[in-house]
């Protein structure tokens, strides 16, 4: 996902500087998702060379300016909102080029590099279970809708995984 429609959506809920929408940007996510904060700075700069967002008031402590979407902003913001996504399934992931290699090499350690990895998904899948329990007890159903659907990826890779491992004889 790109940070530009991060920073818009926020930025809907009203002014924010950079830093404000850093630290919005991470709660929204859970925590699991860290924004660097050059990259809201720049972000904000193009959004602003673009006439999506402007200036708001005078430079507050620190020198830190907010800024909030113009209607040019707001339009993109609720157009791209609109749109599914329906871009081809990405399969650049680290994991999907490690055992891709891994067989063209043929170096037998694939069954190992898989009984490895599912370790690795089972942990994941304990983390976003936690994570989607704890958003249930704070109420942000926007966190469980995140996590939940992190458990149901985590799942699948999971069940991808132990095919090639049965395939494999792993």
């Amino acid at each position: 996902m790109s940070l530009k429609f991060g920073v818009l959506g926020l930025l809907a809920g009203g002014p924010l500087h950079g830093y404000e929408v850093k630290t919005r940007f991470e709660a929204m996510f859970g925590g699991t998702w860290d924004v660097n904060i050059g990259q809201v700075y720049t972000t904000l700069q193009r959004l602003e060379r673009d006439t999506l967002i402007r200036p708001v008031g005078e430079r507050g402590d620190r020198g830190r300016q907010q800024y909030e979407l113009t209607p040019a902003g707001q339009e993109l913001l609720r157009s791209w909102i609109s749109e599914p996504e329906s871009g081809p399934q990405q399969l650049r992931d680290a994991v999907f080029l490690k055992l891709v290699l891994s067989q063209r090499l043929g170096d037998g350690h694939q069954g190992q590099l898989l009984r490895r990895q599912r370790r690795v998904f089972l942990q994941r899948l304990k983390d976003l279970t936690a994570l989607e329990q704890r958003a249930r007890s704070e109420g942000r159903e926007d966190l469980v809708l995140l996590a939940r659907g992190g458990v149901l990826h985590t799942e699948a890779d999971l069940r991808w995984v132990d095919e090639l491992m049965a395939e494999d004889g792993a």
